[in-house]
């Protein structure tokens, strides 16, 4: 395992610790192996990050995300059947959120998908490698090889996500014009150093944001932008670690693959779910194209799906022993509902928040029993809408701050 690429200059803290895990091939609960980088919790005070994102913004290595490159005239026809919904006909210079499942309508990751064009795709799931589930498919439709490339691509590209209120003017500032014009989930790409910049408006903290993907030799470059941009708007520009991150997305009511429902890399059967089930359904498209798992998800449809996504609010802080279950009392008997699949305290909120996974017979509760890891039990909210959704993350354009 290693540092991820911007770890140096964001670290505001001894790494003592983090050369040992390193030496120790580890993680703890500082730390988590992402793709075989390190990340950390923070790189100084997670409230802190947490308050950039929100009120300026701030900077999120995101290099360790798995990357696959697919290219060829299959590229689309492949992805047609792998994906819940049809990308084929998604237009050029696009990006989108997917999913894909088992043959049995179990999902086995969702991922940002980018279309550079027909024959080229850039596909960004978990720290899960596909490779076999996409060969047994461009198998199973009889594609050559040749006519769809599969390439594992990971260190090939260095990512950066400039993500809250200020990301669009903190662009602005490092030399990147026009980036306010660009539309969520659309990308340019930006000439810089004999390379390109491929230049997104996506994110995952519920805010205005984009994410740079580039090579890993324009990583110095950068740096000395966001110093630029620092001394111009006066503002620290921190970057922020998972802990921020977890908040951010559990505000807008993200689901996070192996937390949220099980992977094969984490295998819970208890945990296994469909798309509709984690709040995914709006990505699958039943009436399209013959895709891996699209009989058994009709027939869940058809006869009902055994789970509901809820989120879930309370006012204290509660001490969760990893999932945390959820009961109610139905007929004078305290009966198990659900579970909670994972929560953090919102410092923006003053709340305690996180995603729930419902049993569809009390879909219709409005609030569940939770049980603490101290055996105390508490009285949550079950709501079906996010905790919070920032009209600024789709406004076009981007709002534009005015600076020295």
């Amino acid at each position: 395992m290693k540092k991820s690429v911007f770890f140096d200059f964001f670290n505001r803290q001894s790494d003592t610790g983090f050369k040992v895990l390193l030496s120790d091939g580890c993680e703890n609960i500082d730390y988590i192996n992402w793709n075989d980088f390190l990340l950390p919790a923070c790189y100084g005070d997670s409230q802190e990050e947490y308050q950039a994102i929100r009120n300026e913004c701030a900077l999120f290595d995101v290099s360790p995300m798995r990357k696959i490159h697919l290219s060829g005239k299959a590229a689309g026809t492949l992805l047609d059947t792998v994906l819940t919904r049809p990308v084929s006909a998604m237009q050029s210079m696009r990006g989108g959120y997917v999913a894909f499942c088992d043959v049995d309508g179990i999902l086995k990751d969702d991922s940002i998908l980018y279309k550079f064009s027909d024959e080229r795709f850039l596909l960004m799931p978990s720290d899960i490698d596909h490779s076999l589930h996409f060969d047994s498919i461009r198998e199973k439709l009889c594609i050559d090889e040749d006519d769809v490339i599969i390439q594992e691509c990971t260190h090939e590209w260095s990512g950066l996500a400039v993500q809250g209120s200020l990301s669009a003017t903190v662009l602005h500032a490092m030399g990147f014009d026009d980036v306010e014009l660009i539309k969520p989930f659309e990308f340019v790409e930006i000439s810089l150093d004999d390379s390109v910049i491929q230049l997104a408006r996506m994110g995952f903290t519920a805010d205005l944001g984009y994410e740079c993907w580039f090579n890993p030799s324009l990583v110095g470059e950068l740096i000395t932008r966001i110093e630029l941009a620092r001394r111009k708007l006066g503002i620290p520009l921190p970057g922020y670690g998972l802990d921020a991150l977890e908040v951010c997305r559990l505000e807008g009511g993200f689901v996070v693959a192996g937390w949220d429902f099980s992977t094969e890399l984490d295998l819970d059967l208890d945990m296994k779910r469909s798309p509709f089930e984690v709040g995914l359904g709006w990505m699958v498209d039943l009436e399209g194209e013959n895709f891996v798992g699209k009989a058994a998800l009709q027939l869940e449809q058809k006869n009902g799906q055994k789970w509901f996504k809820r989120t879930i609010k309370a006012d204290i802080d509660l001490d969760l022993e990893d999932v945390g279950q959820l009961y109610a009392n139905i007929d004078d008997e305290e009966v198990c509902i659900g579970m909670v699949t994972s929560s953090a305290w919102s410092w923006g909120l003053g709340k305690f928040i996180g995603n729930a996974s419902v049993s569809s017979k009390y879909k219709n509760l409005g609030e569940a029993i939770l049980v603490g890891a101290n055996g105390e039990k508490y009285i949550v909210t079950l709501g079906r809408e996010p905790h919070l959704e920032l009209v600024r993350r789709n406004e076009i354009p981007a709002k534009l701050e005015k600076h020295p």
